[in-house]
């Protein structure tokens, strides 16, 4: 895919939302174990209130930084943490596009990479303990290493995808009952979970 849309950008944060919603109850029975056990409705919540205004929007009057920019402000008025740093990051990615209707697989780059950035300055990673970051850090490292290796954007993103998946395995921890992915012996943090769950989705929805 050498040339990415509004409508791109739009069916892009649909898939995500899709997997979201799909994977709510799962994400909030993670949420459980060291959080709030709220993950999985804070997200969906977020990303269904999204869809709702893309529903709205003709592709053909925004442009891919303004749909990332809506995306922002709609996670802006969930009251959460992850909500909060998802705006953020959504907001890091429409300000490293141009604002113009077409943009380039390079240009998407930069987006993805600004993405990753946020969460990894905000997200405060402590180890051993796991969360967004520890997902976002490998996915941004493998999906770069993979466009310096000459990959596609799907290359790029299925690489993020992967090691993003690594990233957020746990080393130990109580077996999950209905994991979508995973190791069925281990608890994954509900962000980092998440995190792949919006990766995947983002490759998925940008295929060549």
């Amino acid at each position: 895919m050498s040339d990415i849309t509004s409508f791109d950008i739009i069916g892009m944060f649909s898939e995500i939302a899709v997997s979201i919603s799909r994977n709510s109850l799962w994400l909030s029975r993670l949420d459980t174990i060291n959080g709030d056990g709220d993950h999985g409705e804070v997200m969906m919540a977020g990303f269904t209130a999204m869809e709702n205004q893309l529903a709205a929007l003709n592709p053909s009057k925004v442009t891919p930084a303004g749909v990332f920019d809506m995306a922002a402000e709609t996670f802006l008025t969930v009251d959460s943490r992850s909500a909060r740093l998802y705006a953020s990051a959504f907001r890091r990615a429409g300000s490293a596009l141009p604002g113009k209707a077409v943009i380039s697989s390079g240009q998407f780059d930069l987006a993805f990479a600004a993405m990753a950035k946020g969460i990894i300055t905000h997200g405060q990673a402590h180890a051993p303990d796991k969360n967004m970051v520890d997902a976002w850090q490998p996915a941004i490292d493998a999906y770069q290493a993979t466009k310096a290796g000459g990959g596609t954007l799907f290359d790029c993103l299925a690489a993020a995808a992967d090691a993003a998946l690594e990233g957020a395995e746990p080393a130990t921890g109580e077996p999950t009952a209905a994991l979508p992915f995973g190791n069925p012996n281990k608890v994954m943090n509900a962000g980092a979970a998440s995190a792949v769950l919006i990766i995947s989705a983002m490759r998925d929805s940008l295929q060549e």
